[in-house]
């Protein structure tokens, strides 16, 4: 009765984790668009307009700043619903063992019905003996389904620890191919037309989309985004390229690599404004110069060796 009542206590602290864990997802959400949005122009004006915006945006801040302390909580429910499991697994193989335990830190107390031996306390010294003597066999499969149980939740935390980094990493790899794509695409046009090209013109389509983002490419500009939310980077989200031709009697495609503004986007693809840049041209040393310039240097460290003539 005892370790089934303690098992029940620790599934509700495993159910309390199971559901704050994705209120904190869903509020971490909210909080990132809510940011994103007052991040835009007309969240600035609003902002500077608006007495109900700025509460709002102060709110969202304020929401931020208590994320980090509610994944700790949520660590700490996790741990006490894991050791409560634990107490009623190793209750229910050894019964008697629980309830003396119990007894001596105080937590029960016997019943006396007019019997001298069950009224008598047992001391905590008395106990440490008992469990010494307990045959190892009893002990083994309760201290299995611990470690079982136990590896259970570590293996399932570090899944999705995992998973979470493959498809942050999965994401950003496809954000970027397509990126590279169309700048590729754009240059190539450009080198032959020395105009900008629409969707028709370079050979791509006007609308695609991923596992993670939408894609447009209208006009002179192209477009993702985030149909899912990436780490804290949150859903609809926009990643853009402008293309534009510079120059009057000598044309130039000049291409600007518009990022998101919000932190936790940044973060995730830091490199956006450099994708499809050429990298910096190192000079190429000549390989004939290189072996003069070696012969150079022996025939200078050979005569700087030879012992002065007088």
């Amino acid at each position: 009765m005892i370790s089934s009542l303690i098992a029940l206590v620790g599934m509700v602290f495993l159910f309390l984790e199971r559901m704050l864990s994705a209120v904190l997802e869903m509020a971490s959400e909210g909080v990132q668009l809510g940011l994103t949005r007052y991040d835009s122009f007309t969240g600035r004006m609003a902002l500077q307009n608006f007495a109900e915006d700025r509460q709002l945006f102060k709110m969202l801040q304020d929401v931020q700043e208590l994320l980090p302390s509610a994944e700790s909580a949520l660590a700490v429910f996790l741990f006490i619903a894991i050791v409560l499991l634990a107490i009623a697994l190793v209750g229910l193989a050894l019964p008697r063992l629980l309830v003396h335990v119990l007894v001596a830190i105080k937590l029960l107390k016997w019943e006396s019905d007019g019997t001298e031996e069950e009224g008598e306390e047992t001391s905590f010294r008395e106990i440490l003996t008992k469990i010494g003597e307990i045959p190892l066999k009893k002990l083994a499969i309760p201290a299995a389904v611990i470690v079982v149980l136990v590896g259970g939740f570590a293996g399932i935390r570090s899944c999705q620890e995992s998973a979470k980094l493959a498809s942050v990493d999965s994401a950003v790899e496809d954000l970027e191919q397509h990126t590279l794509d169309y700048i590729k695409a754009q240059k190539a046009y450009f080198g032959r037309t020395k105009t900008v090209g629409g969707p028709k013109a370079l050979q791509l389509p006007d609308t695609s989309s991923s596992d993670y983002f939408e894609y447009k490419v209208t006009g002179a500009r192209y477009t993702a985004i985030s149909r899912v939310p990436i780490e804290n980077c949150p859903a609809g989200t926009k990643w853009s390229v402008y293309s534009e031709a510079k120059g009057v009697f000598t044309k130039e495609l000049a291409l600007y690599r518009q990022p998101p503004k919000v932190p936790a986007c940044i973060s995730i693809t830091p490199n956006y404004k450099n994708i499809g840049r050429p990298e910096k041209n190192k000079k190429v040393e000549d390989p004939k110069a290189k072996d003069q310039k070696t012969k150079d240097s022996t025939a200078k460290d050979q005569k700087a060796k030879e012992p002065e003539k007088k």
